[in-house]
């Protein structure tokens, strides 16, 4: 790697850290916005082109690319000025590109909740009628691999739907395990153009993750490698993206974590906001306390959104400040209703959540379609399709479910049911 302090030798990088795929992070501590302006003209005066830039909240970033990109941000509220050096990205783009040809949407995908209550799967359709897809389901979800490609043929009218952009927020494998097993058995089912994520590295000091995300984070790189047609980009706090219509920015990562540790590995969630025909989404996957005590102390007014997903599907995530401040008027519980009903006396940021909403969905109870611009009224609720097995749940995860208990859930489920129908 070319070392930054030979690019801008008039700043002191006092810490590094390898974020993972061949990337570097230098952190100046004690910085200033002055600083990050003479960042950048050394980078230009270097050959490096503009590519990007942002200022959300008075956090400012910009992106120059040569022969691999750099990103540069600085954030005043911990005075930082951090620069990355990335050799790994491909291209992206800023402008969003608008066809009119269909309505945008997104939907909360009902996956197959029948063996495990985690997991999620967000679809977005540009205007142009292709996708932008976020996160998958998890290795127990077993047929969902087929299920999502079906979902996108039906919607889009399709036999070979087009994804434009594939999210994955982190690479746990309720998050990326149907998505390896598309591109491992499905790939000439389905088109797609590129993925953006950030994984940490496998091995970073201190950590002894599980062994399911290190095999899961091995087997998504080496799927990958196998497709080198599909542009991959690392995604680095205060980007923006566009996917067609749709706009992207990227509030959080693991980078902005670093120095605090990820034995939690929710905390290397990636947090992105979208916006689309008026309405701004925000996904934060499953950030967690690390996460959202960056988001806080950075963001008083970037968090505002219309439609939320909430964080790591209701169990301990954000906290309550962040939907306060994020004042969502339809909220997303990627989660089953059963983990609902058992996380929400004790969650106080679910109860918020619902507080401030003007209405909310859980995944297990049906696909939901918040046709876009977002409307509270407009929501469509598709029929229940998956029936969550109680019995499977348990043998798996030791649930304490009493008969009576599992057969007032079943009623309910069959009551939903027919009353999607």
């Amino acid at each position: 790697m070319e070392n930054i302090s030979r690019l801008i030798p008039d700043i002191s990088f006092d810490d590094k850290y390898d974020c993972g795929d061949d990337t570097v992070m230098y952190i100046s501590h004690n910085s200033s916005e002055d600083e990050f302006e003479l960042c950048r003209r050394r980078l230009e005066s270097a050959g490096f082109v503009p590519v990007g830039s942002s200022c959300i909240d008075s956090n400012v970033s910009a992106d120059y690319r040569r022969d691999f990109l750099i990103h540069i941000y600085f954030t005043p509220v911990d005075k930082t000025l951090r620069a990355v050096e990335d050799h790994f990205s491909g291209e992206y783009f800023t402008e969003i590109k608008k066809s009119g040809k269909f309505q945008s949407s997104l939907w909360q995908f009902e996956i197959d909740h029948s063996l495990i209550d985690c997991g999620m799967c967000y679809i977005m359709r540009c205007d142009d009628g292709s996708f932008f897809v976020i996160d998958s389901a998890h290795w127990y979800s077993v047929n969902d691999d087929i299920r999502i490609i079906e979902f996108l043929r039906k919607i889009s009218g399709e036999q070979k739907p087009r994804v434009s952009g594939w999210f994955f927020s982190h690479a746990h494998e309720d998050h990326i395990g149907k998505f390896n097993d598309i591109l491992a058995y499905h790939y000439d089912e389905i088109e797609i153009e590129a993925v953006y994520y950030n994984f940490p590295p496998a091995h970073p000091q201190g950590c002894s993750w599980e062994m399911n995300v290190q095999s899961g984070m091995r087997e998504f790189n080496d799927l990958l490698g196998r497709h080198p047609q599909i542009r991959r980009v690392k995604l680095h706090t205060g980007m923006r993206f566009a996917v067609g219509n749709i706009l992207f920015t990227v509030l959080c990562t693991h980078e902005d974590v670093y120095p605090a540790p990820f034995e939690d590995f929710n905390n290397t969630s990636c947090v992105i906001k979208a916006e689309c025909e008026g309405t701004v989404i925000l996904f934060p996957g499953d950030a967690s306390f690390y996460s959202d005590k960056v988001m806080i102390s950075r963001y008083p007014g970037a968090l505002r959104c219309d439609v939320i997903q909430v964080s790591h599907h209701g169990h301990s995530g954000t906290s309550p400040e962040f939907y306060r401040r994020a004042g969502a008027k339809c909220a997303l519980f990627p989660v089953t209703q059963i983990k609902y009903d058992e996380e929400f006396p004790r969650q106080e940021s679910n109860r918020l959540a619902v507080e401030i909403a003007d209405e909310y969905h859980i995944a297990s109870n049906g696909t939901v379609e918040v046709p876009l611009p977002y409307k509270p009224g407009e929501t469509k609720l598709y029929p229940d399709e998956t029936f969550e097995n109680f019995e499977g749940i348990f043998n798996l995860w030791t649930y304490e479910y009493t008969p009576e208990r599992m057969e007032q859930l079943r009623a309910e489920y069959i009551k939903r049911s027919n009353n999607n129908c």
